[in-house]
C-alpha cells in the first residue's frame, strides 16, 4: 500500500515521496490512521481495505466542495487511491489545537456566510455521502419536508429497526416529522453536515473542519447539532445570528433535527444514546 501511497504523493508534489517516517495514530470508528513524513511534508493518511474507496473518494469531494467556497477551513486533499488491497485518503497533517472562544466567534461568522451561498433550488447532493460510518443518501428533492422526513429519519429508522432497534412504527414517525415540518420552506444552504465539537480545531489562529457529511439542505440542521452534546462557546451563536440572523421558531425544529443525529449515534454506538432518542422521539411525537 505504501508504495501506492508514494505515487499518488509524487503527482501531487511532482517528486518522489519517499516515506521516512510512519506513524499510526488515533484510530476513529472504522479507519486506520497514520502520519507519515519525507523530511519536508507531512501527510495524514486514512487507510481501510479496498471496498471504501468509494467514500474516500465521497470525503475529498466534500471538502474540495466547501473549500471552493474559500469562506471555512478544512485540510488540503492530497489525493484518493487503491493498491491490491487497500484504499486510502491522503490529507493535509495539520497539528489541531483546541479552539478558543474567540476563533469560534470568527468561526460562527465564516459558517453564516457560507450558508448565505446561493444555490440550486432542490436539497439534496449530485453525490450521496456518509454520516460517521453510515451512508447518507442525497437524492435531490424539492420539497424540503419529504426530504428530511424520508432521506434523514427514516432512512436512519429504518437502520436502526434492521440493527434490532426498534422506536416505534417508522411510517407514523415519518409522516409526523413531515407534518412537523410541512409549513417551513427554508432557502437551500451548503451544509457541513456533521458539524460537532469532535470535528473542529484550530491550527493557525483559524478553525479547521473535517469530516464532512454535505447537502444542500437547511441550515438550521448545522446549527442544530452543534448544540446538541456539547455546544459551542455563546460567541460563535452569537456572531452567527448577527450575522445571519435565524427565525425565532428555529426552537420547535431544532429537536427534530437533532433527532437525526440521535438515530445515527443509537445504531452505531447504541448505549445512551438509544434512551436519549426515545425522550427526543416523545417530544416530537
Amino acid at each position: 500500500m505504501w508504495k501506492s501511497v508514494s505515487q499518488v504523493l509524487a503527482d501531487q508534489f511532482g517528486a518522489y515521496y519517499s516515506i521516512k517516517e510512519k506513524d499510526k495514530v488515533h484510530t476513529g470508528e472504522m479507519h486506520e490512521s497514520w502520519l507519515i513524513d519525507d523530511g519536508i511534508q507531512p501527510v495524514f493518511v486514512k487507510t481501510n481495505d479496498k471496498t471504501y474507496r468509494s467514500m474516500f473518494r465521497a470525503e475529498a469531494d466534500q471538502i474540495e466542495l466547501l473549500s471552493k467556497t474559500h469562506i471555512i477551513d478544512l485540510p488540503k486533499v492530497y489525493g484518493v487511491g487503491c493498491s491490491q488491497n487497500h484504499s486510502f485518503l491522503l490529507l493535509e497533517a495539520l497539528q489541531l489545537a483546541t479552539p478558543s472562544p474567540e476563533e469560534f466567534a470568527e468561526f460562527g461568522i465564516a459558517l453564516a456566510k457560507l450558508h448565505q451561498i446561493k444555490g440550486l433550488e432542490g436539497y439534496g447532493l449530485d453525490f450521496d455521502t456518509w454520516l460517521g460510518s453510515v451512508y447518507q443518501p442525497n437524492e435531490w428533492r424539492t420539497n424540503w419536508a419529504t426530504f428530511f422526513a424520508d432521506q434523514r429519519i427514516g432512512w436512519q429508522l429504518q437502520i436502526c429497526k434492521e440493527r434490532g432497534i426498534n422506536f416505534g412504527n417508522i411510517e407514523e414517525i415519518v409522516a409526523v416529522v413531515a407534518a412537523r415540518l410541512a409549513k417551513h420552506k427554508p432557502t437551500p444552504a451548503l451544509l457541513h453536515g456533521n458539524l460537532w465539537i469532535e470535528n473542529c480545531g484550530s491550527f493557525n489562529h483559524k478553525i479547521y473542519c473535517y469530516d464532512p457529511a454535505c447537502y444542500w439542505g437547511d441550515r438550521e440542521c448545522d446549527l442544530a447539532f452543534t448544540e446538541l452534546f456539547e455546544p459551542f462557546p455563546d460567541e460563535f451563536y452569537e456572531n452567527y445570528h448577527l450575522t445571519y440572523p435565524l427565525a425565532e421558531d428555529y426552537i420547535e425544529r431544532k429537536p427534530i433535527y437533532q433527532l437525526y443525529y440521535l438515530l445515527n449515534f443509537s445504531h452505531r454506538f447504541k448505549g445512551h444514546y438509544v434512551e436519549l432518542t426515545k425522550r427526543f422521539l416523545e417530544l416530537i411525537l
